[in-house]
């Protein structure tokens, strides 16, 4: 049994203050005894979170409040950005944008944003939300998800929460853009933009240059570099044709260069650790085939995993050691979604309405702000910088201050030991199934019987 919640935190209380023009007094009260719940361990399941609460909050009341209650949803959007501005000092950073899959079992299909998807991480289609994200980092304690959209399937079988609802199919770069549009209009800065391969496309980059932004991205290692043409290139009549240059694949096109610099961390002489070499990288400033405009190249290679990964930039006169260290950055939006599906229980998440898996998602980026806005206060705080934590230590400084919350009720309310006792009580036993012995049912066949293959 997981200990109880014993009282909301302190600075998730404090943290989501920020909700309460949008909220009733209920509804904000209901919201942080969730977000507490989910911090000290539960799992984005009501029937779970009811149990932390000691029923507390019946199951209906907290699936009214998801699904059914009055709440607009991007009101709520527009008040935790205005809050993100007013918290931090942003005057520069990274916009990371990444997607990642919500996989569901148990009646999925009738969950809102599912559609059948290949996943690539897994090699096989299966049901799944896919969820498009914009996160945030100064590249030091700052970090936190700005907005997120959900993907919707333009083709492939329709899902049964889809009926009588329409649903525009937008692609995923679209979405990204309009995230990013829609932040720096309400206040954000131009960041530097990082995805991963799967945005290093033409029309992504295309859009990016319109908003005059910045970029290191991941492009696949199937494109073409244009190569000016040693000798001029002739038309079968012999004119001079229109394009002069050759294409060459980007591996080919490495080959050629020999000078290379090797990046990594250098010796540190209190520890005794010797220097050590994580990548061997050439850098080239070209015209792809694909993607319009000159941009610098990076070629990275890995010698631990004798892996080649291949980054573009447009900052035409930046380093390979520079454009590598800019690109590590969008590591923590890895670090997000592991937070969100082990701590937050993302993919837990079953509630089927639009308004509750929306406000799901909002959940879990508010308890990763929050997280996050925890070990910033703990670093900054007095004279001197303090290390910081993982998300995970400040989970487990949350579920302390719990625990001793926890035991100094048990020591002095004796109605809540009785109620833990009740409660406890109560959900200790479960029976089995009834055994029910098999019957001949006469009766004619309506059916015929399919012969095994």
């Amino acid at each position: 049994m997981k200990i109880p919640c014993a009282k909301r935190l302190g600075f998730v209380v404090s943290g989501l203050s920020f909700l309460q023009p949008a909220l009733t007094n209920a509804q904000m009260y209901d919201f942080t005894l969730v977000a507490t719940a989910l911090i000290l361990g539960s799992r984005l399941h009501l029937t779970e979170i009811s149990c932390m609460l000691l029923k507390e909050k019946a199951v209906s009341t907290l699936s009214y409040l998801f699904s059914n209650a009055k709440i607009c949803t991007d009101e709520l959007q527009m008040l935790y950005l205005l809050q993100t501005l007013n918290t931090y000092k942003i005057s520069h950073g990274y916009f990371i944008i990444d997607d990642t899959m919500k996989h569901h079992t148990k009646f999925c299909k009738w969950i809102h944003g599912v559609f059948i998807l290949f996943d690539h991480a897994l090699g096989t289609n299966l049901k799944a939300t896919c969820i498009v994200f914009l996160y945030y980092s100064d590249g030091a304690l700052i970090k936190f998800p700005i907005a997120f959209r959900v993907y919707h399937k333009g083709t492939g079988t329709l899902m049964p929460w889809q009926r009588g609802k329409r649903c525009d199919c937008i692609t995923k770069y679209d979405l990204a853009v309009e995230m990013m549009e829609w932040a720096i209009l309400k206040g954000f800065p131009k960041c530097i933009v990082l995805a991963d391969s799967w945005f290093g496309i033409s029309p992504f980059i295309k859009e990016l240059n319109r908003l005059n932004l910045d970029y290191v991205l991941e492009i696949k290692a199937n494109l073409k570099i244009r190569e000016s043409c040693k000798e001029p290139k002739l038309t079968p009549k012999g004119r001079l044709a229109k394009y002069q240059y050759d294409l060459v694949g980007l591996a080919k096109y490495f080959e050629k260069i020999t000078t290379f610099v090797r990046c990594g961390f250098p010796a540190d002489p209190e520890t005794g650790q010797k220097e050590k070499a994580l990548y061997i990288t050439k850098a080239s400033t070209v015209r792809l085939n694909a993607i319009p405009g000159k941009h610098r190249i990076v070629e990275s290679h890995d010698p631990a995993t004798q892996t080649i990964k291949y980054l573009l930039t447009n900052c035409l006169t930046w380093e390979a050691t520079k454009i590598i260290s800019v690109y590590s950055h969008r590591w923590v939006i890895e670090e997000f979604f592991k937070n969100a599906k082990q701590l937050s229980d993302m993919e837990g998440a079953t509630i089927r309405s639009e308004q509750g898996a929306t406000l799901a998602l909002y959940l879990v980026s508010w308890i990763d702000f929050l997280l996050h806005l925890e070990n910033y206060k703990q670093c900054t705080v007095g004279k001197l910088p303090k290390e910081p934590l993982t998300i995970p230590s400040i989970v487990r400084r949350a579920q302390n201050e719990n625990l001793e919350a926890f035991v100094l009720r048990v020591q002095s309310n004796e109605d809540f030991v009785n109620k833990l006792v009740e409660f406890s009580r109560a959900n200790m036993n479960r029976n089995r199934k009834k055994y029910k012995e098999l019957v001949v049912i006469n009766g004619d066949v309506t059916a015929p019987i399919k012969k095994a293959a």
